[in-house]
């Protein structure tokens, strides 16, 4: 075998395997108008005109960005408000099975029903005839405790009724984005965090929120166009 021919494979067999050196990439400027705010783990943009006030907090550091007829108020810390649930996540967390197994279930028929392990086996949208048995219900939940099985009305809060809530995730950070629903009121928000931290993960992270409250359609329409401009710092900046 020649050397030229060694040489060869060499380079084929670790030089194709080599790497090539990750660099960050900058994040593009902000628009024209508009500039880069740095909130700790954070950044965002918003127009030239915002202002940035820090507020004492006792585990967290609370403050606001001020515009010019409204203002976006913010929370950073490990134990920041997740803000509105959406509908699918208001079902599958639970809570309301509690208060159903006392209102709606024959404790008669199925005495001692503990909510922590009734399991919910299928959920279906209320109809007509589910008004004699829970009147004004979204929601019918077919359930089993043990060898107990009942059905349970769910009904949404208003709240969670008033809002969409979009999530997705960023540079492997959880987002989530509430807007009230068109002629309603409500909660203009976003939430962040990195995916991985979450109270079931053992991993701890700070995170922020950041919401007003009863915009205008233009003052909702800027405050969207703000939040979707929030994303983790690059490090090293």
């Amino acid at each position: 075998m020649s050397k030229a021919y060694l040489v060869l494979l060499v380079v084929l067999l670790f030089g194709c395997n080599t790497k090539p050196k990750q660099t960050a990439v900058p994040p593009p400027p902000p628009k024209p108008g508009w500039k880069t705010i740095n909130l700790h783990d954070f950044v965002i943009d918003v127009p030239d005109y915002f202002t940035l006030k820090f507020e004492k907090g006792i585990d967290s550091q609370p403050g606001s960005l001020k515009g010019k007829d409204f203002d976006l108020s913010f929370d950073y810390g490990w134990y920041c408000d997740t803000l509105v649930m959406s509908e699918p996540e208001y079902i599958r967390q639970g809570w309301w099975k509690e208060e159903a197994i006392i209102r709606f279930v024959n404790s008669t028929l199925h005495p001692n029903i503990d909510d922590r392990e009734t399991q919910v086996t299928q959920i279906r949208p209320c109809n007509k005839s589910d008004s004699a048995f829970a009147r004004g219900c979204d929601f019918i939940a077919s359930c089993t405790y043990k060898q107990d099985k009942f059905n349970l009305p769910i009904f949404i809060p208003q709240e969670v009724k008033n809002h969409t809530v979009i999530l997705d995730t960023i540079q492997r950070h959880y987002r989530r984005l509430v807007i009230p629903k068109k002629g309603t009121k409500g909660i203009t928000g976003i939430y962040m965090r990195k995916q991985e931290a979450h109270m079931f993960s053992g991993i701890s992270a700070n995170a922020i929120v950041m919401a007003a409250r009863n915009l205008t359609d233009a003052q909702q329409a800027l405050a969207k166009e703000i939040f979707l401009t929030l994303r983790p710092k690059v490090k090293g900046k």
